[in-house]
């Protein structure tokens, strides 16, 4: 569907030359919700805009259904953005026109006649629950109700590609988990391809099947996403994770307890099984669980949870090599 080969982008900033993107090469399938992800000044929105030509590159090629696009220009490009729908972080919404007429105006644009525009339009409000707000101005409207409202416009021109720029960073949890779900239904019910910029990790796990991972200009790491977070290859995406899964002991606990502390991670069946209870029981140790979790990741669990360990030096020994074992890892974060 979408494929970068050795695509690299330089801008002349003060008069030197900066490479945003660093000789990227990736592929995204059809049917994907692909993630790409990596802090500010990674390149992430820069490598978005090659989809559309929004941005050019300076080096390499970017291939969209198996054709070449970075030399289109005139109809062949404007052809191509017909096929490729594009959301923003704060909506780009017509603040002089009603909802009806944002979403109309794309269609306009590209030719279509008043009544198909009419139909269209009414169909778009109804599968973004926005029916009731045809005749709004975007001032009246919520933040999750005007994003709502971009995606119809981006889905207007029946688009196969949705090209999101940090589409939730401007919006609370509940309205994040609210767009999130309307992106999944595209994806599953229209079939349309989803490729989604963010800073969020928890909006990938959410929703992506599988991502990238960028850091300075490069793509430092691909893959699924379960196999991205609970095994990841690269160094920078190792770090990345492991800051959002860390848990900070608070110094009055850490003051009041003897004995290690460790974090165990367990992932698929393992998530599932009664480890501390069987290792308390054969190593006459107690467990006190400072914090813990498990999430799932496409219906499998990664399971996080934090443990200080008492009793005997050596029994407390010999569990720590039992739990490396009967875990994903387990790794003594304090010793006391």
């Amino acid at each position: 569907m979408v494929e970068f080969k050795n695509v690299s982008i330089t801008f002349n900033q003060d008069h030197k030359s900066v490479q945003a993107v660093k000789n990227v090469s990736f592929e995204i399938k059809k049917g994907d919700i692909f993630g790409i992800v990596g802090g500010s000044g990674a390149g992430k929105s820069t490598l978005l805009r090659t989809i559309n030509l929004l941005q050019s590159v300076s080096q390499g090629e970017v291939i969209v259904d198996g054709n070449h696009i970075t030399k289109y220009k005139g109809k062949e490009l404007r052809d191509l953005r017909k096929n490729i729908g594009m959301i923003f972080q704060h909506f780009n919404l017509a603040e002089n026109k009603t909802v009806f007429q944002n979403i109309a105006f794309v269609l306009k644009a590209n030719g279509w006649k008043k009544e198909k525009i009419q139909s269209r339009v009414v169909e778009l409000l109804k599968f973004v629950k926005l029916s009731d707000k045809a005749d709004t101005y975007p001032s009246k409207l919520s933040g999750g109700q005007k994003q709502r409202v971009a995606i119809a416009r981006a889905l207007a021109n029946h688009a196969d590609i949705l090209l999101c720029d940090e589409p939730t960073s401007a919006l609370d949890a509940e309205t994040t988990t609210s767009v999130l779900e309307l992106l999944r239904d595209i994806n599953e019910k229209l079939g349309v391809t989803i490729i989604l910029i963010t800073h969020e990790l928890d909006v990938v796990k959410t929703i992506c099947n599988r991502m990238a991972v960028m850091s300075n200009g490069e793509v430092v790491e691909t893959g699924e996403v379960y196999q991205v977070f609970t095994n990841p290859q690269n160094k920078f995406t190792e770090q990345l994770i492991t800051h959002t899964q860390n848990f900070d002991i608070p110094k009055n606990i850490q003051d009041s307890i003897s004995g290690p502390v460790v974090k165990l991670t367990y992932l698929g069946e393992q998530a599932a099984k009664a480890v501390l209870s069987q290792t308390a029981t054969a190593y006459h140790v107690s467990y006190n669980i400072l914090h813990g979790k498990i999430e799932y990741i496409h219906s499998k669990p990664q399971g996080i949870l934090y443990v200080n360990i008492i009793g005997d030096d050596l029994d407390v020994q010999k569990v720590i090599t039992e739990l490396e074992k009967r875990t994903y890892k387990a790794e003594v974060i304090l010793s006391v």
